[in-house]
């Protein structure tokens, strides 16, 4: 499995279309769809659950994508 930050990105980045695809980065911005589609996503892909008050505690696609990480580690 790729840990990559750029295939983490790219997996985010798929799941926003349409006028909410140049905002994916933008976390803080995420509808609560959205969040439910990335949290399912990271779960499908990484096997990490995350709740939404870790997810609404990230600044940025890095940091989440580090948090996935150490998930995955503990």
């Amino acid at each position: 499995m790729d840990k990559s930050f750029s295939f983490f990105e790219g997996l985010i980045q798929e799941q926003f279309v349409g006028s909410f695809a140049s905002a994916f980065n933008v976390i803080d911005e995420w509808t609560s769809m959205q969040s439910l589609i990335v949290v399912s996503t990271i779960d499908e892909h990484f096997d990490v659950l995350m709740s939404y008050e870790e997810l609404k505690n990230v600044t940025s696609l890095q940091v989440l994508h580090e948090k996935v990480l150490q998930k995955m580690e503990s």
